[in-house]
C-alpha cells in the first residue's frame, strides 16, 4: 500500500462540498501534480466518515479498462452497470474525465438524480478554458491545484522519511529544479528527476498544449517555447513573438 502525504490545504477547501449532491467538484491542474492521488484522499476521508466502501466509485480514464472510453453514451453505461445497486448516496469519482467527449451531458444528467455526489479532474486545456463555464454554468465548483508549494514539498519529503537539507536555501533550489513534482521525490539522482521531469514537460506539451485545435501552424508555434526559454531574461510579448 502506498503512503500517500496528505495535501490539506486542498482538502480542507473540499470537504465542506464531499456530501453536495448539488454541485459537481471539479479539480483541475497541470498533468502529474497530483488530483489523481486527492481523488484517493477524498476517499479515504469518507471512508472514515463511515461511507460505505460499495458507494465509492471510481472510474479512470487513463487507466485499463476504461482507457479506450471516449463516447459519452459508453461512460453512461459503465456508472450505470456501477452503481444501479447501490443504494443511498453514490460518491463517484471520475479521474481525466476530458477524454470523453461532451462528457458535461453524461455528468450533469446523473448530477440531476440528486443522489450522486461527483467529482472529477481534468488536466488538459479544455477543463480550463471557458467551455466548461458554458456548458456546467452553476452545476460546478472548480478546486484548481498546483504542484508541490515549498512547505508542501518539506513536508512531504519529511512524511516520506527522506532526508531534509539543514540548508534550506540549498533545499529551496532543488525545490526549483524539481518543478514541485510529487513523484520527483520517489527518485535519487538528480539525472533521474530530470529525465522524469521532461518527460512530464512533454506529456504536458503533447496532451495539452499541441492539440488545441485553434493552433494552425503546428511547426510555427513549436518553436516558441524554444524561443522563450532561451530569453528568459527578456521581456516577451504576443508582438515579438510575431516578429
Amino acid at each position: 500500500m502506498k503512503k500517500i502525504y496528505f495535501r490539506e490545504k486542498y482538502l480542507k477547501k473540499m470537504r465542506g462540498f464531499y456530501h453536495d449532491t448539488e454541485m459537481i467538484k471539479v479539480i483541475t491542474g497541470v498533468h502529474r501534480c497530483g488530483k489523481s492521488t486527492l481523488l484517493e484522499m477524498i476517499a479515504e476521508e469518507l471512508l472514515k466518515d463511515d461511507v460505505k466502501k460499495e458507494n465509492i466509485v471510481f472510474i479512470h480514464l487513463d487507466k485499463r479498462p476504461y482507457s479506450r472510453v471516449s463516447k459519452p453514451e459508453v461512460l453512461e453505461e459503465i456508472i450505470d452497470s456501477k452503481t444501479k445497486l447501490i443504494n443511498g448516496t453514490k460518491y463517484l469519482f471520475i479521474d481525466e474525465v476530458q477524454n470523453v467527449k461532451d462528457f458535461e451531458r453524461v455528468v450533469n444528467s446523473f448530477r440531476e438524480e440528486r443522489d450522486f455526489s461527483i467529482f472529477i479532474t481534468g488536466s488538459n486545456s479544455y477543463l480550463l478554458s471557458g467551455e466548461l463555464v458554458t456548458k456546467l454554468t452553476g452545476r460546478y465548483i472548480d478546486f484548481p491545484m498546483t504542484t508541490l508549494t515549498f512547505d508542501e514539498y518539506i513536508g512531504m519529503k519529511k512524511y516520506l522519511d527522506l532526508e531534509v537539507n539543514p540548508n534550506i536555501d540549498q533545499e529551496l533550489i532543488s525545490y526549483i529544479l524539481e518543478g514541485g513534482f510529487p513523484l520527483t521525490l520517489q527518485y535519487h539522482s538528480s539525472e533521474d528527476k530530470r529525465l522524469y521531469i521532461n518527460s512530464v514537460i512533454d506529456e504536458i506539451y503533447d496532451k495539452d498544449i499541441k492539440k488545441n485545435n485553434k493552433i494552425r501552424k503546428r511547426n510555427i508555434f513549436e518553436k516558441i517555447p524554444t524561443y522563450i526559454i532561451n530569453t528568459f531574461g527578456a521581456t516577451t510579448s504576443v508582438n515579438a513573438l510575431c516578429d
